[in-house]
Formats: structure tokens, C-alpha cells, sequence
């Protein structure tokens, strides 16, 4: 049993430290993870699911039923740039897009963002 704890501790406490002092992980939890998964975990959430986000046309997420008919339009593929775009001022892209609340003016904290979101499901 010692062992078996002790093998935990040196495989999970490491990872869990690394993911609290990842300033990405912590702006994602802070501004996009009320809205937003990375993983699916069957919940319904605000906003659709960000696993396998890149690459995907807009407004096409299977899951996700409540897009907007200009997102939906939108037509592009979210890219790492297309996303920084996004972030920047997604009314300023889509003005009818249900994803109003958030901009992040600051480009560090955008590229934070879609560092972990690529590294962390969405391919």
C-alpha cells in the first residue's frame, strides 16, 4: 500500500503542480472554462466543446446546438490565428455571436490561452 501511494505521489503531485503554475491553464479556467470543455465529460455546457477545436469549420461542433446564424455562416477554420482573432473581439467577427462577454486585448494572454487549448485537446 506504501508503495502504491508513494508511486502516486511521485507520478500525480508533479503533473498537478505543473498544471497550477501553468499561466495558460490558469487564464482558461478563469475566462473560458465556465463556458468551455477540453475534454468530453457529457456535461452541456454555454459554449461548445473545444477538443479537437483546430482544423474544425466554424460552427460545426456535432455536439453543440446553439451557435449563431452568423457563426454558423462564419465558413472559416478555426486556426491558432483565426483564434486570436476571435479572442480579440468575437463581436467584431460575428455580430450576432452569443459569445459576447469575453475579449482579451492583451496578445500574451491570447497566445497563453491557445497554447494550452492546442496542447490540451485541441489538436
Amino acid at each position: 500500500m506504501r508503495l502504491l501511494l508513494a508511486a502516486w505521489m511521485f507520478t500525480t503531485l508533479p503533473a498537478m503542480a505543473c498544471a497550477a503554475d501553468d499561466p495558460g491553464a490558469k487564464l482558461f479556467k478563469g475566462h473560458c472554462a465556465a463556458c468551455h470543455a477540453l475534454a468530453d465529460d457529457g456535461r452541456q455546457r454555454q459554449g461548445p466543446l473545444l477538443l479537437g477545436l483546430f482544423m474544425r469549420r466554424s460552427g460545426t461542433q456535432p455536439a453543440y446546438t446553439k451557435y449563431s446564424k452568423g457563426l454558423r455562416k462564419a465558413a472559416w477554420q478555426w486556426t491558432p490565428e483565426q483564434l486570436d482573432l476571435w479572442l480579440t473581439d468575437p463581436k467584431a467577427l460575428v455580430p450576432d455571436t452569443t459569445m459576447s462577454v469575453y475579449k482579451q486585448k492583451d496578445p500574451e494572454k491570447r497566445r497563453l490561452i491557445i497554447e494550452y487549448i492546442k496542447a490540451n485537446g485541441g489538436t
